[in-house]
């Protein structure tokens, strides 16, 4: 069945609305595979004695499985209405994705102009994973289990921003640059929780930059970036927790800067991230502030098979004697082959060493991804998939 009509049989009850647009288009993406994690956590009388895991997982791989709706309203003269409503979806369980949120993924309307750019409003992606993202290994070719340590900086897509408001500018010569500001939403405090947000990119032949920088006022409460989902406050673990939990930090600040180089069949990738956790109230305003150092490349065997390797070093520095003086090493390599112009499959592995001591004060315990903290500080996952889009 065609898109377009399937997707008008879906909104058959706002028959009226899906008339009057251009155009409106089904899409959507399942990444399912079998995944192995050599050290999840595992608690036996209050302890993390950590265990093998074994399992079907659907939110962990190349992609976040989603489908949505996106659709465009010509209004002459070059500008455009333009909406994208878009679900993750846990397919083993078949549970709404970002934390049980509909439409978690994207959420937005706006006017889009071919000579001035783009303004949209509603819950959207920000700024270092637009305009930085692209250079890293974990959007580009790995996933969740390859971003950087809890994906503190944003270069993996995890984060979204409720109530943004967001202009991205047309392509100027390669160039293309942008802003984003969050409003908080709460009543007498017109400040908390929101953000702003800046970013550009430039591609000119085999070169490719990218730049962003964002600020969140008070990251955990509710609509700050780290509270956007239904199911509230994102899980924290012990690389961070001691930084938003109990008096948390009242600001994040994060910068980002990327490019990438084409030689031939072969593209080399670099990313450099800081994170800055501003006025702490467990540490007395403390700032605590971690540095990503990523390398990575993909060569293309053939027009179906390609391999992708990186590597990242993620620094934290010390708050309050050694607390917070943390380090990991991360090696991460995929295989990749394209059975069909839709459909793929792959194999993808990450390993990972931790050391130092934690925002919490213990020791540093390895944490691949969104798995959460492992037993100690070695952990591997290694994931067998499939992905179709359509």
């Amino acid at each position: 069945m065609n898109k377009r009509l399937l997707a008008l049989a879906v909104l058959s009850p706002l028959a009226g609305a899906a008339q009057a647009q251009t155009s409106v288009t089904l899409y959507g993406l399942v990444d399912e595979g079998v995944m192995l994690n050599t050290n999840n956590k595992v608690t036996v009388n209050g302890v993390n004695v950590g265990g093998r895991q074994l399992l079907v997982d659907s939110v962990s791989g190349t992609n976040g499985s989603r489908w949505g709706l996106r659709g465009s309203e010509d209004l002459g003269g070059g500008l455009k209405t333009i909406f994208t409503l878009e679900s993750g979806i846990n397919v083993s369980n078949g549970q709404f994705g970002q934390g049980n949120t509909p439409f978690g993924r994207q959420a937005f309307v706006g006017l889009s102009s071919d000579s001035l750019g783009t303004v949209t409003l509603g819950r959207q992606y920000t700024s270092i994973k637009d305009y930085v993202g692209p250079y890293g290994f974990a959007i580009t070719y790995g996933g969740s289990i390859t971003e950087h340590v809890a994906n503190t900086d944003d270069v993996n897509d995890v984060f979204r921003l409720n109530n943004t408001i967001k202009y991205t500018s047309p392509n100027i010569n390669g160039l293309v640059f942008g802003g984003a500001v969050g409003l908080g939403g709460v009543a007498g405090q017109i400040s908390q929780a929101s953000a702003y947000m800046l970013g550009a990119t430039y591609n000119s032949g085999p070169i490719g930059v990218g730049v962003g920088y964002e600020f969140f006022k008070n990251p955990t409460a509710t609509n700050g970036i780290l509270n956007t989902n239904v199911s509230g406050l994102q899980p924290l673990n012990s690389f961070n927790a001691g930084y938003l939990g109990t008096n948390p930090a009242s600001s994040q600040q994060n910068f980002a800067v990327g490019g990438s180089y084409t030689i031939g069949a072969t593209i080399f990738g670099a990313v450099y991230s800081n994170t800055k956790y501003l006025n702490i109230g467990a540490f007395h305003g403390a700032t605590a502030t971690i540095n990503n150092f990523e390398v990575n490349a993909k060569y293309q065997f053939t027009q179906a098979l390609y391999a992708a390797v990186d590597y990242n070093y993620t620094k934290g520095n010390a708050v309050s004697g050694n607390t917070g003086d943390q380090h990991y090493n991360q090696f991460s390599a995929k295989l990749d082959y394209a059975l069909s112009a839709r459909t793929d499959a792959y194999l993808l592995g990450t390993v990972q060493q931790a050391s130092g001591t934690n925002s919490l004060g213990t020791a540093a315990v390895a944490d691949i991804g969104n798995l959460g903290d492992s037993s100690n500080n070695r952990q591997a996952v290694i994931r067998v998939a499939i992905r179709h889009r359509f």
